[in-house]
């Protein structure tokens, strides 16, 4: 059954939204389905609310259910249940579930309410604002998968620090994804990899990072290795950047068939762990997976350029505080990292 949006519901889901005190009342004691709120339409009777709008999202943007459930802190079991609970208010499935999949497809049910989930979501959250003293304290920000890691943690922690009363909301998406969210206003700013061109998104380059090989300690790779020595077909391959795509394609062939293709990190780790298996990576990644041990870095004759990760926001020029904040935060932490090359020292407002 397809989804079907009428302007009653579009109008009705907003006086919902908009009768804050009912609402926190509602959810504040325990949930019983004979006591929930109903959002009337003309034809319809939908009980959404932002709990189970938030899930649907989580496991979009994390692939599977198993580590949406570690994100949102609850069990697998509690997950499913929720997930079933929105696909029954809505009449249809959102989710392909196939037994021993790793990752999760969505109907073309669930992709067309992907869109309209997340301008549901932003919409409760800003009228959840009408209640809080400082609403502008608020900075949302769009962040490709790999930037999560290793220096994200120290920056976000300093930046916290500074401004004690400021609430981040960082989602992970994809670059061209990141430029829509701003775009819409519903994210502040974004950190991508691979930039597009949006008329009203500005780009600024903030640092180049070096891509590095890693493999299993155990295997037989030798420091100073040619490109030409490696097979694809022992390769973990994740498409870091359109430059490293085009040094991919020239030393590989642009069919080439390797070993896992991945769209984001999160089995990179373990299926190092296979035989031969080697990977490209971020410097800093690299490093820090080195670090945790059973896993190194090998020297790479003829490597990839540095991959180049850019700031996306509105106008700079009318750019908020937090976000000049967070930026300069990050330039200061990334530049004493010898693999990184910052590429704009001080982040101000364009005159």
């Amino acid at each position: 059954m397809d989804i079907i949006v009428s302007k009653y519901y579009i109008v009705n889901s907003i006086f919902y939204l908009y009768n804050i005190k009912r609402i926190y009342r509602y959810y504040s004691r325990p949930r019983q389905r004979s006591e929930r709120m109903h959002i009337l339409s003309q034809k319809e009777e939908f009980e959404l609310n932002y709990t189970d709008i938030h899930t649907f999202l989580t496991i979009v943007s994390s692939s599977s259910l198993s580590k949406a459930a570690e994100v949102l802190f609850v069990s697998q079991p509690a997950l499913s249940h929720r997930l079933s609970a929105l696909e029954e208010e809505l009449g249809t499935e959102l989710v392909i579930r196939k037994k021993g999949a790793r990752t999760l497809e969505l109907t073309d049910a669930g992709k067309r309410f992907v869109p309209l989930a997340r301008k549901w979501e932003q919409l409760w959250l800003e009228t959840s604002q009408i209640q809080n003293e400082k609403p502008s304290d608020i900075l949302k920000i769009a962040n490709v998968d790999s930037l999560n890691f290793y220096f994200m943690p120290q920056i976000i922690g300093s930046f916290l620090e500074k401004h004690k009363n400021c609430s981040l909301h960082i989602d992970t998406m994809r670059s061209n994804i990141s430029y829509k969210a701003v775009e819409n206003k519903e994210a502040d700013m974004g950190l991508i990899t691979n930039p597009h061109f949006f008329k009203k998104v500005q780009t600024v380059p903030l640092f180049e990072e070096k891509l590095v090989l890693i493999c299993n300690k155990d295997a037989g790779y030798e420091d100073g290795i040619l490109p030409s020595y490696l097979k694809s077909a022992d390769e973990i391959y994740i498409p870091w950047s359109n430059s490293f795509m085009m040094w991919h394609d020239y030393w590989f062939g642009n069919s080439s068939e390797v070993k896992v293709s991945l769209d984001n990190m999160a089995l990179l780790r373990q299926l190092l762990d296979l035989e031969k298996t080697w990977a490209i990576m971020p410097a800093t990644i690299g490093q820090k997976l080195s670090e945790e041990g059973g896993c190194r870095i090998v020297s790479l004759e003829n490597g990839p350029e540095y991959r180049t990760c850019y700031a996306i926001m509105g106008d700079q020029r009318n750019a908020g505080a937090l976000v000049l904040d967070f930026l300069q935060e990050l330039l200061d932490t990334v530049k004493k990292i010898p693999e990184i090359r910052v590429l704009t020292e001080n982040i101000q407002k364009a005159p």
